[in-house]
């Protein structure tokens, strides 16, 4: 982490950019500097810093879906951009630069008037705005660029800690509460952000099972105990604990319990 926070004092020396590193639940980490601009300071003490989480928030799921680096404009205007950061194929966490405001007189007659219902002291505002560093778009778009670089750095050295050891963890909860649904490997990927061999090696270290049987083992215990209400049909059954296919069903509770699900009932 030292090295990381190393990493974001540089970029703000040589940028003025803020910097600043959230996990994958969007909480801060680290930054520098350590405090907020007197701009968002204020903002964060009013009805507006509901608008700049849910901006921020979205932005971070936006990198999520995309991998990439995603620049945009905040609620008040303001530029910034985040970048994924990934630790042995699994996302760990965002890199975010901002807040910045370009040369032109439009964007800061916008931050004023979006701001202004939230301060309502014109001077604290008007100060508070004036300390926000300005820049030409141009090097906000080139300084991106160059944090997107560093992002990719962390990615490849594997620096930022991951939350690798609550993968397994996570991916039984899932198929805990959904072992009824279409369940794949590139499903729970997408939904872990992780690639497959990450997938399947640490659930298979943490539990000593595949993930195939761990997920057929839990519908075929679900299914045993749904065989003793007898209003339910052996097909019923078998779509229920998310089996599409009956004879398949009946074949692989046969193996487990060395009976048909129909034998099992009547037992």
């Amino acid at each position: 982490m030292d090295d990381i926070q190393h990493i974001l004092k540089d970029l703000y020396i040589i940028s003025h950019f803020n910097m600043s590193l959230f996990d994958t639940d969007f909480n801060l980490v680290a930054s520098y500097p350590n405090y907020k601009t007197p701009f968002c300071a204020l903002i964060e003490k009013s009805d507006g810093f509901k608008y700049c989480q849910q901006y921020d928030q979205d932005a971070f799921l936006k990198a999520k879906e995309t991998g990439q680096i995603y620049i945009y404009q905040c609620y008040f205007n303001l530029y910034e951009a985040c970048v994924p950061i990934y630790t042995y194929g699994v996302l760990s966490g965002y890199l975010m630069m901002g807040q910045n405001l370009t040369t032109s007189p439009i964007d800061r007659k916008i931050i004023e008037e979006k701001a202004l219902p939230y301060v309502k002291n014109p001077d604290l505002l008007n100060n508070a705005i004036a300390a926000i560093p300005v820049h030409s778009k141009e090097k906000i778009l080139s300084f991106a660029s160059i944090v997107d670089v560093c992002a990719k750095y962390l990615t490849l050295t594997n620096q930022v800690e991951s939350k690798n050891e609550q993968l397994p963890k996570q991916t039984m909860a899932y198929l805990q509460q959904n072992y009824a649904s279409n369940i794949s490997i590139q499903k729970l990927c997408d939904i872990f952000c992780c690639s497959k061999g990450t997938l399947i090696n640490h659930f298979k270290q943490e539990y000593h099972v595949s993930i195939h049987q761990y997920l057929s083992n839990l519908r075929l215990e679900k299914a045993s105990e749904l065989l003793h209400n007898p209003n339910l049909s052996i097909g019923e059954i078998a779509i229920t604990v998310g089996f599409n296919d009956t004879n398949y069903f009946t074949k692989a509770f046969r193996k487990k319990y060395h009976c048909s699900p129909l034998e099992y009932r009547n037992k």
